[in-house]
């Protein structure tokens, strides 16, 4: 049984799980972190009675509903790139990585960032070592939550290593549609043969947004690549968001989206993978996904850096929650439009040995197949989020210091 701490103030109430297991919430609450709360809270035993009515969790972390301490109190104490983002969502992202870019965040990798919006180049990393610290491991997810996407050059994982790579970032999100690989079930492998037509990842999307819980982020490891083309596009949806008129932004704000797999997945229209022929290089299994709904809002809150995203895409949305199709299409057709801008993007040229590791919840990503004359393979594990939620603003958008922690849950769209 693992042990937990609980602190607390006057009107607020934090449950820190201490399990040795990395999981996205004791990633955040590091021992400078653990420092920070002794000071500004009391901890209390957690069987004295004090700490029950505790509702509400984000993996380890559990949140008492009012009065809630958001992730981002972390962010306030902590000189990570992530804190950066967080102390003033005002400032335009790519205003913020540009700035960050040209100093030494960073003491065990080096980050080479790929443009001024999103995406850095991550080297002196062997991901596969099992030497691999946590001091490293901090600093690439500092690195993933400051620029959105990290990419390795060079690596070769094995599925098992790749599981365990995904284990020191959170935990696994199993696909619920595509079938996992009979070694590794947890990874993914994405064939599309030489000459054969596909359409997997083909339109602009965050993975897993159907889900009630979305991946929270996604390691995708080039296993074989064309010689040229097939590469990947990424795009800042903090930067989308950041776009949009203040007026739309208002209006966005009180909106949700239907998200469901039942058209990307189509057993009656999909391409390059079968649901019923067991020699199909991609395999799907027909799994309730493919009937059921999830609600998000429109713009979502960051967990970790509290800073607004756009959270529609064109393969998973379908229409604004109250209205119909029809009447959602004008403004859902707008937002997708304004994905993938040339401003916002980042493309990226694989090579065999690659490694990919994007945050969900701030961007959208498409695989582009303008070569299928060459056979191209990659093996993919998704990391398991949170429910998606806006955070009201009170503060003109800023967040002071990047703390949420006086924010109610009452202020959260879920």
């Amino acid at each position: 049984m693992q042990s937990m701490t609980y602190y607390r103030s006057a009107s607020k109430h934090l449950l820190v799980s201490s399990s040795a297991a990395r999981m996205k919430s004791s990633r955040v609450i590091n021992p400078r972190l653990k420092a920070f709360l002794s000071t500004a809270y009391k901890p209390v035993d957690f069987n004295n009675g004090s700490a029950v009515g505790v509702d509400g969790s984000i993996d380890d972390l559990k949140i008492e509903k009012k009065g809630a301490v958001e992730l981002s109190l972390a962010l306030a104490s902590s000189s990570c790139p992530a804190a950066v983002l967080a102390r003033d969502t005002s400032v335009p992202i790519g205003h913020l990585r540009v700035t960050t870019a040209s100093g030494n965040m960073f003491r065990h990798i080096e980050a080479t960032p790929v443009t001024a919006m999103l995406g850095a180049e991550i080297s002196g990393v062997d991901l596969s070592s099992p030497a691999l610290s946590e001091d490293v491991v901090e600093e690439i997810w500092g690195a993933f939550l400051l620029y959105g996407v990290l990419f390795f050059r060079d690596q070769k994982l094995s599925p098992q290593e790749q599981v365990g790579l995904a284990k020191r970032f959170g935990e696994i999100d199993r696909h619920p549609i595509v079938k996992g690989m009979a070694e590794e079930p947890d990874v993914i492998q994405i064939v599309r043969e030489a000459g054969a037509p596909t359409n997997f990842g083909e339109t602009w999307h965050s993975d897993n947004s159907y889900m009630l819980q979305p991946s929270l982020g996604s390691i995708l490891h080039a296993i074989e690549v064309p010689p040229v083309g097939n590469d990947t596009m990424f795009s800042c949806a903090y930067g989308t968001y950041e776009s949009l008129s203040p007026a739309l932004q208002n209006l966005l704000e009180g909106m949700r989206a239907v998200h469901t797999a039942g058209e990307a997945f189509n057993p009656a229209s999909v391409v390059g993978g079968s649901f019923d022929n067991p020699e199909a290089a991609i395999k799907y299994t027909k799994a309730a996904e493919l009937e059921s709904q999830s609600i998000h809002p429109i713009v979502r809150t960051h967990p970790e850096t509290g800073r607004k995203a756009l959270f529609v895409n064109s393969m998973f949305t379908t229409h604004i929650e109250g209205m119909t199709r029809a009447e959602s299409r004008p403004l859902l057709e707008y937002l997708f439009s304004q994905v993938g801008l040339p401003h916002l993007t980042c493309r990226y040229r694989w090579k065999a040995g690659d490694v990919a590791i994007w945050d969900n919840r701030c961007l959208q990503h498409v695989a582009i197949g303008d070569n299928s004359s060459h056979r191209r393979i990659m093996r993919r594990v998704t990391l398991k989020g949170d429910r998606p939620f806006l955070k009201v603003d009170n503060n003109n958008g800023k967040n002071s210091g990047g703390i949420l922690a006086d924010a109610r849950m009452d202020e959260f769209t879920m």
